[in-house]
């Protein structure tokens, strides 16, 4: 049979590299500049528009909770008869590394001492205070454990629903079918285009994370100089393997790391369990978590409106919060391929009930370990961040147990994995989107290689713009100014798909074309549409 050949969306295409290149042309004229006025539209949007940052992210967690304990969870993604394609654990395990990926290496404990000592003026709280360990320990709680999944469950639920029981193609405008039916369609180009553009960005400031601290672990274990150049090399050899693997065979040996990550994940945590002062970690974890539950309200919807308040809630709540909106369309069709033959449910408990306890007991045990270092004069670790940054601290922690070396190392083989596995998947996704005459039958088969070639290296170019140029506060700052747009379109996606349900025009299994379905249940003659009742 001869090879379909697919034509290239130019619109897609040409949204990411045009905005890229005239931010590449700015920071060349201006490269003092360069992140000042990134930060000023950063600035801009937050202070407008910060709020309702707060709130939608607090309608994913509601909406998750939503399908989770209403009559829907027992819908079963792909009809009555869809039997799964995954183990349980192998789900789950998938899940978690989805989710998390390399962050919960970098983040956790590092954010666990920043807090600490510089808690947001709004919090009112003596930095270095005990109070002050228990809110730092609640907010990374709050990032981790609670938005980060509740954000990705959200719009997996309505991915999932869209692919499996509406069949419809998978494409990200498709996930506003519920809301707009077959219209929508005629704006792919530019919606996929934009969250193109915010997934790009996004990747970019992982990969800067991911970079720096690739960078000082090889400059511990083995004195490799921390310098741009070190960082350009790094990233290069990393972006080779990642394009490699999305355009040929090495993708299934890709898979099977990513797959085993999970493993050195758990690997970790048992070491650090084992090794590590658990008890302290555990009375720390049990404070914090208290502390979180009874304002969890008063926590998730924190915007600091005060003057003279530094911009805590800028840089850490909602730097999170649209992390969390970037990768959420593509996290969303990923764990939806996961979930055929499973319930709404089901889904929610695996991809994020699930995750998020897993992510509360690496939470505990690692920030403990930080803030007992810390306390205990073990090492300065607020120092290490003001002398070499955040990306030193998870490496540095390890000096304070056994076999330091070897679990550096694992360290360092669970973030580059951790990377390739997410980027592999980006890198085919961005490609599939950028193809104009696609179908459902075509989901299964990868984009041409050319595509994905042209991606990858715009994800490595824009990477290494933003560290050259802003380092860790370029990254950050790209990852919230590229995520605005993402955060508006996923919240029209999320609040039109309740509405369908609120209005019970929904199908279990499309017995019909789903364009007929949509049509008899706004027509009111929803006797055709198979409700749960």
């Amino acid at each position: 049979m001869e090879k379909k050949k697919f034509k290239i969306d130019k619109v897609v295409v040409g949204i990411s590299t045009v905005i890229f290149a005239l931010i590449f042309l700015v920071s060349l004229i201006d490269s003092e500049g360069f992140i000042g006025y990134i930060n000023a539209i950063v600035y801009f949007l937050c202070d407008n528009l910060g709020w309702l940052l707060n709130l939608l992210t607090l309608m994913c967690f509601i909406f998750a909770l939503y399908f989770l304990f209403s009559k829907y969870g027992k819908i079963r993604l792909g009809g009555p008869d869809a039997k799964p394609e995954f183990k349980t654990f192998t789900w789950w395990g998938m899940s978690v590394c989805a989710g998390m990926g390399m962050g919960i290496v970098f983040w956790p404990a590092a954010e666990v001492i920043e807090y600490t000592y510089n808690p947001a003026v709004g919090a009112g709280l003596e930095a270095g205070s005990h109070p002050a360990l228990i809110w730092a320990e609640a907010q990374t709680m709050n990032h981790w454990v609670i938005t980060l999944y509740a954000v990705y469950v959200a719009a997996g639920i309505v991915a999932a629903y869209v692919y499996h029981n509406m069949k419809q193609p998978f494409s990200i405008s498709a996930t506003l079918y519920p809301l707009a039916g077959k219209k929508v369609y005629k704006f792919r180009s530019i919606l996929d285009g934009i969250v193109t553009f915010a997934i790009v960005g996004g990747v970019a400031g992982s990969f800067g994370y991911g970079v720096l601290q690739v960078s000082d672990g090889l400059g511990q274990l083995f004195g490799v100089p921390n310098t741009a150049v070190t960082w350009v090399i790094i990233a290069v050899v990393i972006a080779a393997v990642y394009i490699v693997s999305s355009v040929s065979g090495l993708k299934k040996g890709i898979q099977w790391l990513g797959d085993n990550n999970a493993k050195l994940f758990i690997l970790l945590l048992v070491f650090v369990a084992v090794f590590g002062p658990t008890i302290f970690s555990c009375n720390l974890g049990t404070e914090a978590a208290g502390d979180l539950v009874v304002n969890f309200f008063k926590y998730i919807t924190f915007t600091e409106p005060r003057l003279g308040a530094d911009k805590w809630s800028v840089w850490w709540n909602w730097l999170w919060y649209i992390d969390y909106f970037i990768f959420a369309p593509t996290t969303a069709f990923f764990l939806a391929r996961l979930a055929k033959g499973r319930t709404l449910r089901q889904f929610i408990v695996v991809n994020m009930v699930a995750p998020g306890v897993f992510c509360m007991i690496w939470t505990w045990l690692f920030g403990g370990l930080a803030a007992h270092a810390q306390i205990s004069g073990a090492v300065d670790l607020y120092a290490v961040i003001q002398e070499k940054g955040y990306e030193a601290v998870m490496l540095t922690l390890f000096e304070t147990l056994p076999l330091a070396t070897i679990m550096k190392a694992i360290m360092l083989v669970i973030v580059v994995i951790s990377f390739i596995t997410l980027a592999n998947a980006i890198t085919s996704t961005v490609a599939k989107m950028s193809l104009k005459n696609t179908t459902r039958e075509d989901d299964e088969e990868d984009a041409p290689k050319g595509i994905q070639i042209y991606w990858g290296i715009l994800m490595l170019a824009v990477t290494i713009l933003f560290i050259l140029f802003g380092g860790l506060d370029g990254a950050k700052a790209v990852k919230l100014l590229v995520g605005f747009p993402v955060v508006i379109l996923e919240s029209i996606v999320i609040l039109g798909f309740w509405r369908m349900f609120i209005k019970k025009k929904y199908v279990e299994a499309a017995e019909m074309e789903p364009e007929a379905v949509l049509e008899e249940a706004g027509s009111g003659n929803i006797e055709n549409v198979k409700n749960v009742e």
